[in-house]
């Protein structure tokens, strides 16, 4: 019962791409001003008499035998206090999902093997120049500043992973190459923001234990990376996430918000999943 992010599907799926949510959504997600800062602890009390915008969100490939979580509504609410922003994300999981690739010591091997468990996730995508879609196989060129919430991954750290997606006709060094619908290929890039590593792999050789991490979360990392302050909870199959960042951070790999002014958006969920089955869905940000 699991999927994942935007519309990026492997090379190698022989069945045909169909993004449901490509086209950007006429739908308006307000982000009206408050008298108090939000307390981020994955409640939702702070956010009374804030109306919810419904995303949809929809497959990314059209019979897609690993996504079966299927059309899901994601409510959307934002706000802002001084020179922050604040959002709220609630959707339907039916687990939760907070360990990823765990390392199982096998006895008769002599070595960690990898478990089957992922982590739940959603990520936010916001427009910083060029051709935005909702979908990343629109086969446009385009930036968008990202923040991948990781229930694992991040979510030890309190944060948001905070990332770039830039999407060129031209070859860039380390970028994936893919299929647009447009009939176009593009490459993909998709950098964490400057600063400390947010998390680091392990494998040890030798048994430190029968179940370890598979991945090191930096607990206080540094730069960029950390803008994107977060605090998740999941209760009775759904999963409420709050994030807030500064309005404008200063720097160059984040989107500059400015009252007045409308961004285009979209969201991924990922339920307990890899990085190649997902849905997505677009909406426009208007902050008030």
């Amino acid at each position: 019962m699991k999927f994942t992010f935007f519309c990026l599907v492997m090379l190698l799926l022989t069945v045909p791409v169909l993004c449901l949510s490509g086209e950007m959504d006429t739908k308006n997600v307000v982000c009206s001003p408050v008298e108090k800062a939000m307390v981020l602890d994955g409640q939702v009390s702070d956010w009374n008499g804030i109306a919810a915008t419904k995303v949809q969100v929809t497959p990314a490939v059209n019979g897609d035998a690993k996504n079966y979580t299927g059309i899901i509504d994601v409510e959307v609410r934002a706000a802002v206090h001084g020179d922050t922003i604040f959002v709220l994300a609630q959707w339907p999981d039916d687990s939760q999902d907070i360990t990823h690739k765990t390392l199982h010591w096998n006895k008769d091997k002599d070595i960690y093997e990898e478990g089957a468990d992922l982590e739940d996730r959603l990520a936010l995508s916001f427009d910083m120049g060029g051709d935005f879609t909702a979908c990343m196989l629109g086969g446009t060129e385009y930036k968008a500043d990202v923040w991948h919430w990781k229930a694992f991954r991040s979510q030890s750290a309190g944060l948001a992973h905070d990332k770039m997606h830039i999407l060129s006709y031209d070859q860039m060094p380390k970028a994936k190459k893919h299929p647009g619908r447009n009939g176009k290929e593009v490459w993909l890039l998709r950098p964490s923001d400057q600063g400390d590593k947010l998390y680091k792999s392990q494998r040890p050789l030798d048994n430190i234990g029968a179940s370890i991490p598979r991945y090191l979360v930096n607990s206080s990392p540094q730069g960029s990376v950390a803008d994107v302050k977060a605090a998740a909870k999941w209760e009775k199959g759904n999963w409420t996430l709050e994030l807030s960042r500064k309005m404008d951070t200063g720097n160059s790999d984040d989107v500059k918000f400015k009252r007045g002014q409308t961004y285009k958006a979209s969201l991924a969920v990922f339920n307990h999943t890899g990085d190649d089955h997902h849905s997505s869905g677009g909406f426009v940000l208007d902050i008030r």
